[in-house]
Parts: structure tokens; C-alpha cells; sequence
């Protein structure tokens, strides 16, 4: 576990810039952490996916399809990383990308509280 609070979101940062590129092949562009309690929240900025854009421009609705897809992906990525890396559990996350604006939000609720920690 990390010493410190700006160690841990850092960490934080560092998984959730990795699941990203591995699941969209492009990292974030901006991303701020902020934690408490037992909750993580992620607001990133990402650019869209070029061929997810054609692909929207031709039929909307395989896009949302093609999105949960990518999005349930990255999710269970994400909390496979933060379980190996900070031995953590993770109860739930929840996930929405604004393809227009190019923002993601991320919640993750997972089971320790993290002022046992004494950050």
C-alpha cells in the first residue's frame, strides 16, 4: 500500500492510464482523483476512438452498443489492477464517457475505508 494519499492517487492514475490504453490504444489526455472514504472518483479526459466516430456517424446505436462494450471492459480491468496493485476490493464501478465533451466519470466504491490509513 502506498505512504501517502498523493502516492495513492498517483497509483490510481497510473492504473487507470494503463486499463485505457489497453483497452482503447490512447491514454488519457487530463485525469484528477479524488478520494474518500471507501470511494475513488476519476474525471478524465479522453479523445474518442477515430473509428468508434465513423462508426457513429453510420448507426448511433452500434456505437452506445460498441461503448458498454469497451466501457464493462475497462471496468474490469480497472478493478483486476487495483486489486493486484493496492489489495483492494472492489464492490462496484461505475462508469459514463461523453463522447462529445470527451469525459469520462468513474466511481469505484471499494471495501476499506481509506482514512484507516492515516493520510
Amino acid at each position: 500500500m502506498p505512504t501517502s494519499l498523493g502516492e495513492f492517487k498517483q497509483g490510481i492514475m497510473k492504473e487507470y492510464n494503463l486499463v485505457n490504453q489497453m483497452v482503447f490504444k490512447v491514454g488519457v489526455t487530463e485525469q484528477k482523483v479524488s478520494v474518500f472514504e471507501d470511494k475513488i472518483i476519476i474525471v478524465a479526459k479522453h479523445k474518442r476512438i477515430p473509428v468508434l466516430e465513423i462508426i457513429d456517424e453510420a448507426n448511433s446505436n452500434l456505437t452506445e452498443i460498441v461503448d458498454k462494450i469497451l466501457i464493462g471492459k475497462s471496468k474490469e480491468l480497472l478493478s483486476s489492477a487495483i486489486a493486484k496493485q493496492f489489495g483492494l476490493n472492489v464492490h462496484l464501478i461505475l462508469k459514463d464517457y461523453d463522447p462529445k465533451k470527451e469525459v469520462s466519470g468513474t466511481l469505484i466504491i471499494t471495501d476499506k475505508n481509506f482514512h484507516e490509513y492515516g493520510w
